[in-house]
């Protein structure tokens, strides 16, 4: 096989990056400092600055949980570094509220970070392995369905098109902050329906964001020829899954046709 090629900015930062992932019984997952030619059986991952697209796929020997490294260098604003945790079948979320007002590919799956940091995304992951489904996993998803139903109040929202880009773009508007919230809104329901979410306070809380949703939408005067509205029919039939599953579909109909139950 035929030896990767480095990214020339790895070539100039790579120094700063000689955290490796690593697993053992006693420490679970850590990372440690290795230089280029160390060898250790603990060592899981090192990191890289590979031009182009890398997928790998990490297993934890004799554990039911796999990572799988993402990046993409050396694309400019398709470029990226992630990872998704996977643990007794079912991915473990990143409830990151910085990503919540990044347009491309920023959703709860990834563990994103910015572009080659290594040292941020392995922590990442380890706090991910420790904290997941514990009571501050739990709080962490509450903040970012109270975050997501605050940004249903704005009239005006500051975004930027992908993670690393240092300039924003304001949103103006109701309908295009409902829009984007849409977008975010599917995504975390996808997940957590998948993953069959059944924490009470997280349920109520996702259940009032969706009921916020509809409210919102309800208010405004929509031009049926504007082909962004498939985006949100496609949000109300996630809305739509999400209550029936939590035993509120009849809810969802009385709020679309506003009939009393």
């Amino acid at each position: 096989m035929a030896k990767r090629k480095n990214t020339q900015h790895w070539e100039e930062i790579k120094t700063q990056y000689t955290m490796c992932l690593c697993y053992s019984e006693e420490k679970g997952l850590y990372t440690k400092s290795f230089s280029e030619n160390d060898i250790s059986d603990e060592l899981l991952y090192r990191p890289h600055g590979y031009a182009g697209f890398v997928n790998d796929i990490i297993p934890i020997p004799n554990k039911d949980i796999t990572i799988e490294v993402q990046s993409n260098f050396g694309y400019h604003s398709a470029s990226y570094l992630r990872a998704t945790i996977k643990k007794d079948s079912r991915y473990i979320m990143d409830f990151d509220l910085s990503k919540l007002y990044v347009m491309r590919n920023m959703g709860v799956r990834t563990l994103d970070v910015p572009l080659y940091d290594w040292n941020k995304l392995f922590d990442k992951i380890i706090h991910a392995y420790k904290e997941s489904y514990t009571e501050s996993y739990t709080t962490a998803s509450i903040a970012y369905v109270e975050e997501l139903s605050d940004m249903l109040d704005k009239d005006a929202i500051s975004i930027k098109e992908y993670y690393d880009k240092k300039e924003r773009t304001e949103w103006k508007g109701v309908f295009l902050v409902t829009l984007f919230a849409g977008k975010k809104i599917r995504n975390l329901i996808v997940e957590f329906l998948e993953a069959d979410v059944t924490d009470s306070v997280v349920v109520k809380n996702t259940l009032n964001l969706c009921r916020k949703y509809i409210d919102k939408m309800k208010l405004q005067s929509l031009d049926f020829s504007d082909t962004r509205l498939s985006e949100i029919s496609e949000t109300l039939m996630l809305i739509h899954r999400f209550m029936c599953k939590h035993k509120a579909g009849l809810e969802y109909l009385s709020m679309i046709l506003d009939k009393e139950v």
